[in-house]
């Protein structure tokens, strides 16, 4: 509890017949001592009602069998924030009580590592994954803006096949130059190779894509006698972050068509049954495809939700913190669910001087625990004048704005607006507040 918290409690919440009782009770006297001192006389039952009623007043509970432990934490409370009605000797005793170190928490940035306690399984959307991943030929497809857990859902996916001894290759395209997606021979190069260097293989790259076959028919051959064979064992593909190509629509449309190849051929050849595709992306895919080469309508789609009530009550209850639905509420009225906003809150809350009613208070302003992404956000619609209008105009709407639609998957992937039945709206209230005081200046 903060003192601010304390503080309220003490000044607006205690009873003016349980100051008197409370008084007594911090010189150390017993029930039936304050029942005698007290004018007009009370019984001594009523004396403990008294300070039983003041501890639930600062949201301390006995637990089932806890006898008096409420009373000795009502008084390590009065120690720490209002020494100076404690008695000398109750000050003697609970101040030399060295308190119980705060847990250690992760800090909320990055993707959740394997081992935390702190990571969220959302329903049976793991389990399924790793059931699919185990699967001939599979192909999973995860989808999510931003800051919403695409990561570290594919590292458990990756962990669980590399438990069963399958073989990795795993390129985010946020690696790749501008100018590699640009050539499309350039970037089938920049895709081999990686695969090969990751893999340790000998690169006979060259030899195959300059063959007279055409781009796809060239990489498959490639991949099918340099990769599959070589390797001669189950094989995970994972491509992360594979919108980042495509505002480049022939590099995209052939790419895109040629991994629906790759995914077909896993039906038809024993060879490729090794391979396992796993496909991160922020948005909806925007470039024309056949039905029939596009990787969008196969395999096993994931598209990761918010949190709900439940699971970040059980998050709170992980940081240590005594939640109820009244502060999941709160939290959620400004953030939403949205795993990154929400674990960041709770992290802060570790902080005994930062209370709930702080953060929400400052959480859409440059002082608040969010500043730092907030700002970002804002700085990278600077680059975009398009991106910056469009959100303008849902930021000052009254009701869900349609777009255009590429305009409107590229604002969704960036994870700032959410998308319902009659168009798109901001994905909660901290972006609301945000984002109109910075286009009112």
């Amino acid at each position: 509890m903060t003192k601010q918290e304390f503080e309220a409690i003490y000044t607006d919440k205690l009873k003016t017949k349980q100051r008197p009782v409370l008084k007594e009770f911090l010189q150390n006297k017993s029930d039936q001592q304050i029942a005698n001192s007290l004018t007009p006389k009370v019984t001594r039952s009523c004396v403990s009602d008294h300070i039983s009623n003041i501890c639930q007043s600062f949201n301390i509970k006995n637990e089932p069998g806890g006898g008096y432990t409420q009373r000795e934490e009502l008084i390590i409370l009065f120690v720490k924030h209002k020494p100076e009605l404690v008695c000398e000797e109750l000050l003697k005793e609970y101040g030399k009580r060295t308190p119980e170190p705060r847990k250690i928490l992760e800090v909320p940035e990055g993707p959740v590592p394997l081992n935390s306690e702190f990571y969220i399984e959302r329903s049976r959307m793991e389990a399924d994954c790793y059931q699919q991943i185990l699967g001939r030929g599979s192909m999973i497809r995860i989808k999510a803006p931003k800051f919403m857990g695409k990561t570290s859902l594919l590292n458990r996916i990756i962990e669980r096949a590399q438990t069963n001894d399958y073989r990795l290759v795993r390129l985010d395209f946020r690696d790749a130059e501008t100018e590699i997606f640009s050539s499309l021979n350039k970037f089938f190069h920049w895709f081999c190779l990686n695969i090969s260097q990751q893999l340790k293989l000998e690169s006979n790259i060259d030899k195959y894509l300059q063959g007279r076959g055409g781009i796809l028919v060239n990489c498959k051959n490639y991949f099918q006698t340099e990769v599959l064979e070589a390797i001669d064992c189950p094989l995970v593909l994972a491509l992360e972050e594979i919108d980042c190509i495509f505002s480049y629509e022939e590099t995209a449309r052939n790419f895109l068509s040629m991994l629906r190849s790759w995914f077909d051929e896993t039906k038809k050849t024993d060879i490729w049954e090794n391979l396992r595709m796993v496909l991160l992306h922020s948005t909806n895919v925007y470039v024309q495809l056949d039905v029939n080469q596009s990787p969008f309508n196969v395999g096993f789609p994931v598209e990761l939700t918010e949190f709900s009530q439940p699971n970040i009550l059980d998050l709170a209850s992980r940081h240590l913190l005594s939640w109820g639905t009244d502060e999941v509420g709160a939290l959620m009225g400004m953030v939403g669910g949205y795993p990154y906003l929400v674990r960041k809150a709770l992290y802060h809350l570790n902080d005994p001087n930062i209370s709930l009613a702080d953060i929400l208070q400052n959480a859409a302003t440059d002082v608040g625990i969010y500043r730092q992404y907030l700002q970002e956000h804002w700085a990278n619609l600077q680059n975009s004048s398009e991106l910056k209008a469009a959100l303008k105009q849902v930021i000052f709407a009254d009701s869900a704005v349609k777009l255009e639609q590429v305009l409107e998957f590229k604002l969704l992937s960036t994870g700032l607006v959410k998308q319902n039945q009659h168009g798109i709206t901001p994905s909660c209230q901290l972006y609301r507040d945000y984002f109109v005081e910075k286009f009112r200046d």
